[in-house]
């Protein structure tokens, strides 16, 4: 069951957070990311409460509105008793990397999910690799704009690779690469 911002606001907690990769950038600008939707799906299956702030007019009839859902947000985060994080290659992930190091402070359970792996690749760009040798899109943009592209593509890879270098020992932290293995976790860490 998806609880919403007005349901917290009632004083409704979820059983889990449901948060990371949202506003992946297209051509068009930000698209909804589809990738927790099929978690979702199995949570309601499953019966189990949840608090998704990819909040978007298909999924909660209505867009994110800072003032109301931006403490809602930080309140399921904090009161759920599981965390998943989905990690995918197309967004950089900054924000959800510093929600899942502030749950490792506090000792919060967590699921890090690289869903589709643990590399970064934002549409239009590709991977590092792709990018240096996209000579056309060097002369395009000019030097400078390319370089900064560049640092892009490396800070996205050097967020992912210190997170998991970071939090490899942490018993709070688990890490999954597939949804199956992201309902494993939760399966185990629910039934205990």
């Amino acid at each position: 069951m998806l609880v919403t911002s007005e349901m917290m606001e009632d004083g409704i907690v979820p059983l889990l957070f449901t948060g990371g990769a949202c506003n992946i950038q297209g051509i068009n600008g930000p698209i909804r990311n589809p990738g927790r939707d099929l978690l979702a799906q199995w949570l309601d299956q499953n019966s189990w409460s949840y608090f998704d702030p990819q909040i978007h007019s298909s999924t909660h009839g209505r867009d994110y509105v800072w003032g109301i859902d931006g403490p809602q947000e930080k309140k399921a985060r904090e009161l759920a008793k599981l965390r998943v994080y989905e990690i995918t290659p197309t967004t950089i992930a900054a924000i959800t990397i510093l929600e899942i190091m502030d749950d490792m402070r506090c000792h919060r359970r967590s699921i890090i999910w690289f869903n589709k792996g643990n590399f970064f690749s934002p549409i239009g760009l590709g991977e590092r690799d792709q990018l240096q040798q996209n000579t056309r899109l060097r002369t395009q943009v000019g030097e400078m704009v390319f370089q900064h592209l560049l640092a892009y593509i490396n800070a996205g890879r050097q967020l992912r690779n210190e997170l998991v270098s970071m939090l490899q020992h942490d018993h709070n932290a688990i890490f999954a690469y597939t949804l199956d293995e992201v309902k494993a976790a939760i399966t185990a860490i629910l039934s205990r």
